[in-house]
């Protein structure tokens, strides 16, 4: 299940981060999982009622529909060379609404969205931990679903969370790109001089897919992936 969780940037901005919790997409269309994304957001978060949200998820498709994926995210779909891609991204920066309208624009390819996430090391506390948690104010923790943590645990679990979630986007003709996103990034936390970023691979890394979710799934990034940066990614994402 989705996870809203806070992030403390550099500067000291304090943002939410709603993300797929322990959770994997295998090969679904881009706009199933788009659409029932932005539910949760709308209903669980929003508190917004169902119909309505209803509603508002087909208008927000549709918009999304209507947008035009940016040329640079849309030309990695016409290359296999790794170079070219990579010429592509370089100096560019995307934001979340570009990499959602680059998964919907994979559809109309016959593309197939897939999600892989984990937390790095365990944590003998998941089953105690709720649905929500929303740190934004650390004197007013908020959470939706069961639990028996105290505030101060639940702030804990927040700032020290380290967590990896890489999305494909698949071709029948075994084609692959995959963007893949860890907390530190996008909080602007990891080593070098990269601000909040994401990572981008393909298949014309020399990687085969199964090998690099293998490796997601045991806690490993590609150490060879481009990064991309991100921007107005902050309070209120």
């Amino acid at each position: 299940m989705p996870r809203l969780l806070t992030i403390k940037t550099p500067n000291g901005d304090i943002y939410k981060h709603c993300s797929m919790y322990d959770e994997e997409l295998e090969k679904v269309k881009p706009s199933l999982w788009i659409g029932a994304y932005k539910y949760f957001q709308l209903n669980q978060i929003a508190r917004i009622p169902k119909y309505e949200a209803r509603i508002m998820v087909y208008d927000y498709l549709r918009e999304l529909a209507n947008k035009q994926c940016p040329d640079f995210l849309r030309g990695l779909y016409y290359t296999n060379k790794k170079k070219e891609q990579e010429q592509l991204l370089r100096d560019k920066s995307i934001t979340i609404e570009d990499l959602v309208s680059w998964f919907l624009y994979a559809e109309s390819l016959n593309g197939l969205f897939s999600q892989y996430s984990y937390e790095d090391g365990e944590n003998e506390l998941n089953e105690r931990v709720p649905l929500i948690i929303d740190a934004s104010s650390p004197d007013d923790i908020k959470t939706v679903g069961k639990t028996d943590l105290s505030d101060a645990a639940l702030l804990h679990l927040v700032e020290t969370q380290k967590k990896t979630m890489a999305q494909f986007i698949d071709f029948e003709d075994g084609r692959w790109f995959c963007f893949y996103r860890k907390n530190k990034g996008l909080a602007g936390k990891e080593r070098g001089e990269h601000g909040q970023h994401l990572h981008f691979i393909s298949n014309a890394y020399g990687i085969t897919r199964e090998i690099l979710v293998a490796d997601f799934k045991r806690c490993k990034c590609p150490t060879n992936g481009f990064h991309v940066d991100l921007k107005d990614y902050g309070v209120g994402e």
